[in-house]
């Protein structure tokens, strides 16, 4: 695939675009683990196909942005290093939220980006492919959605294999689990607890399970307590305040206490940038009075530790 060109420049991205963060020489690295391109205008462009995933698939109907204001709020919310994701739905949805491609042409071009891959756990290829995307694009990890894919995660047939192959390249998986507001798509494929028996016969398979499962908070906190190998990413939001949403559910559905305590190693801070702006998700989580420790690992060590940093 051609990717297109930007206002004449003969790269990906113009210079301007690169991404150099203002925050290097100050800041430590903090990581956004959970965000989608989908409104950048260098990707976009004029391609009526990308921009109908745009609409129609992920009902975001904001207006296209270049690439600088994605580093612009990264920068305003102290974010060096973003996880950008695609999700390969060209069976159920007739096309891919992005592909590997472009995600692994973004990331070569800007060091700010860390790329996952994404393939449809249906297609008997799906192994064959994630090893020569991941491979071929430096990719860290593999984005899987069971609603917006239309497979069951305990699919021992078709998912199963697909889980063997990311855990022998030693790649995490984040599932997209809780609600999901896209349209044509079912909430059940997301109960967290299908993860169980992954979790279980894949020890070495290192699970991240998005939005925090809402609304089942309680049942992805015990299966992260349980289990090793699942965590955790922030990116919850259903209602328009990101800060009054995660106190909801890190105050009242969790308590507090059970994150500085016990689940501080198992989570990931994820804004699901654009759907949420970057600065507002990370000033929700920094309200919450964690530790400085606490925030640390949530902002940046857990995060090196999936990604093999």
């Amino acid at each position: 695939m051609q990717l297109p060109r930007v206002l004449g420049e003969p790269t990906f991205f113009s210079k301007k675009a690169k991404g150099k963060s203002k925050f290097n020489k100050r800041r430590k690295i903090v990581i956004d683990f959970h965000t989608h391109p989908l409104l950048v205008r260098e990707i976009i462009g004029d391609d009526p196909e990308l921009l109908k995933v745009t609409r129609k698939i992920f009902d975001i109907g904001n207006n296209l942005q270049p690439l600088d204001i994605f580093f612009l709020e990264m920068d305003v919310s102290g974010i060096e290093k973003a996880v950008l994701l695609p999700i390969d739905c060209r069976r159920s949805k007739g096309l891919p939220i992005l592909t590997n491609e472009i995600i692994g042409k973004l990331c070569k071009e800007n060091s700010r980006f860390m790329g996952f891959a994404s393939v449809d756990p249906i297609d008997k290829d799906a192994p064959k492919n994630l090893e020569e995307d991941v491979k071929k694009w430096n990719l860290k990890g593999l984005k899987l959605s069971p609603a917006t894919q239309d497979f069951s995660p305990t699919d021992k047939e078709y998912a199963y294999p697909v889980y063997e192959k990311a855990s022998s390249l030693n790649l995490p998986i984040l599932f997209h689990m809780g609600m999901s507001w896209e349209p044509g798509t079912k909430i059940a494929p997301g109960y967290p607890m299908l993860l169980e028996e992954v979790a279980y016969d894949f020890p070495n398979l290192n699970i991240v399970i998005a939005h925090f499962g809402w609304p089942w908070v309680v049942e992805t906190a015990a299966l992260s307590l349980k289990y090793k190998n699942i965590y955790i990413d922030t990116s919850a939001l259903f209602f328009d305040s990101p800060k009054e949403f995660i106190h909801f559910v890190m105050n009242r559905q969790i308590p507090v206490t059970l994150i500085e305590r016990s689940l501080r190693d198992k989570i990931v801070f994820g804004s699901n940038y654009p759907r949420v702006e970057i600065k507002n998700m990370a000033n929700a989580i920094r309200s919450l009075g964690l530790s400085e420790g606490c925030l640390e690992l949530i902002f940046k060590e857990n995060a090196e530790k999936l990604l093999n940093i």
